[in-house]
């Protein structure tokens, strides 16, 4: 890539190549809808919690029963979005326009205080979440579906799953700096932690879903006949015939399984020191995402090279999981009581983290470049393609995951003995960074902070490795499922051709 500018903009475009610069529209349009997802998903539970100051075991109970429900209509979606009759290249496309500032709207409703009661608050939220997860389920589906009909041939497609993945990452990643910008506006008198949070929410919430449209430029290359009537039952049952989707969707279930909180509970009720500077709070989330984040975020634009030199996708996984598990218990040892507050430590466990990072960021484009190839298979099986119900059972999974971490979430801190309702002398109650450093005399917190952070995700990757080992990776039947498929869909193409009578 000698010059980027050239590169990102190329118009050159053919019947398998996908522009550069539509393909750059497609990446920043996922950056702005995981913006949005990263945004509500990471921060919901935790504003609900203390901001809002709703007990943590119905806080666990109304994130998880809303991304309980958010997992089952998936699927749903997915089949209704496979059967509905549509236009050649625009089976996904209209929903990428349409759906964005609806959803950009209802997310900024959750992050609104009406000072109301906790039950009548409650109800609203789920209100609102539920008539965001059914139009965010639509929009979500046709992103990633786009993928498998970008291209009839793996290799392209499998380049465009590593710059999109990069995309969605830098979407999501993006929102790290809210902890930080959040602590300067309370901090400053500029903010209160209400408002600062609703500003979150119309920054990465509104905006990021107007930007995720960009992704309407994109075109859908792979054209083919379907093979008798489209209905939900035909879709659903299709499922069976893709052993690789099965494989991938209960290796991720099974790795949500992990006694672990989100790191905001670790970061802002510690404080650490770096060179002589303390960090407390958001600036040391900040650091500890930045600096270990980046070879892993780099890495990313060789992963399909790398995949290659490993021996495939598969490989790619496994070494990726390995490393995770190996690399979090050494961590666990460096930083255990309370040595992870100095900067030696400190900085080896960032390392090592950075290391971990290298493989662990490559996995979801090895995910979505061997679903898409799946797709293919299925094709081939059944003449149906399922872009919806595949990439919807992919959503499924991860709001599956999602639902069963929540709970798991809000009895940890049960258990851990957390307290949303402490005040200060003067009686106010407290909030944010407040509230969890006033959280010291609680020796359970305190003593299983680092336990959680650190070992807690090991059982979901064990758990994750001992089902992935079982897939399978083969290019050269995937050259031969591509070239059967070429001459089907030919021959398909010459069937249709109307007759000339004039003669």
């Amino acid at each position: 890539m000698k010059n980027p500018i050239k590169f990102f903009f190329s118009k050159e475009e053919s019947d398998t190549l996908v522009a550069n610069n539509r393909l750059l529209s497609y990446a920043v349009g996922l950056a702005g809808q995981n913006a949005n997802y990263s945004f509500v998903s990471g921060k919901l539970f935790v504003f609900l919690n203390t901001v809002l100051k709703i007990d943590p075991a119905k806080t666990g109970w109304i994130t998880g029963f809303s991304t309980l429900w958010d997992a089952i209509n998936d699927p749903i979606i997915g089949t209704l979005v496979d059967a509905r009759k549509f236009r050649p290249g625009n089976k996904l496309r209209p929903f990428l326009l349409y759906l964005p500032p609806f959803i950009g709207v209802l997310t900024v409703m959750m992050f609104f205080d009406f000072h109301l009661s906790e039950t009548v608050t409650i109800a609203l939220i789920l209100a609102f979440y539920l008539l965001y997860d059914i139009l965010y389920s639509f929009q979500d589906v046709a992103l990633w579906g786009m993928l498998p009909l970008s291209s009839p041939h793996s290799e392209e497609r499998s380049r465009v799953s590593q710059w999109i993945s990069i995309g969605a990452g830098a979407g999501s990643t993006i929102t790290i700096i809210f902890p930080s910008v959040r602590q300067i506006l309370v901090d400053g008198g500029l903010a209160t932690e209400k408002t600062a949070y609703f500003l979150g929410a119309v920054v990465f919430g509104f905006v990021g879903m107007l930007i995720s449209m960009l992704a309407y430029r994109m075109k859908e290359k792979v054209v083919y006949q379907p093979e008798g009537k489209n209905s939900v039952l035909k879709n659903l049952a299709s499922l069976r015939h893709n052993k690789t989707l099965i494989i991938i969707c209960l290796a991720r279930l099974l790795a949500g399984l992990s006694l672990t909180l989100p790191w905001e509970y670790f970061f802002e009720s510690g404080r650490s020191r770096l060179f002589g500077m303390e960090l407390t709070g958001g600036t040391f989330q900040l650091i500890y995402s930045i600096i270990p984040g980046i070879p892993g975020a780099l890495m990313m634009l060789f992963t399909t090279r790398v995949a290659k030199r490993v021996g495939g996708m598969k490989r790619l996984l496994v070494i990726a999981e390995s490393t995770a598990i190996a690399v979090r218990l050494l961590c666990f040892v460096i930083g255990a009581n309370g040595r992870i507050e100095h900067t030696v430590p400190l900085l080896s466990v960032m390392l090592l983290v950075s290391v971990m990072n290298i493989p662990q960021n490559m996995k979801d484009i090895a995910h979505r470049s061997l679903i898409s190839d799946s797709i293919d298979e299925v094709e081939l099986k059944t003449g149906e393609r399922t872009e919806g119900i595949s990439f919807s059972m992919q959503n499924f999974i991860s709001k599956m995951t999602g639902a069963i971490s929540k709970l798991i979430q809000g009895y940890l801190l049960k258990w851990m003995g957390y307290n949303t309702k402490l005040t200060d002398a003067a009686g106010k109650a407290l909030e944010g960074a407040a509230l969890n450093a006033a959280q010291a005399p609680n020796g359970r917190f305190i003593k299983y902070r680092w336990h959680q952070f650190m070992l807690g995700p090991v059982i979901g990757s064990v758990l994750y490795l001992t089902v992935i080992l079982f897939l399978k990776d083969d290019r050269a039947h995937m050259h031969e499922v591509e070239r059967l498929l070429r001459e089907k869909r030919e021959l398909a193409a010459q069937e249709v051709e109307p007759v000339n009578t004039d003669a």
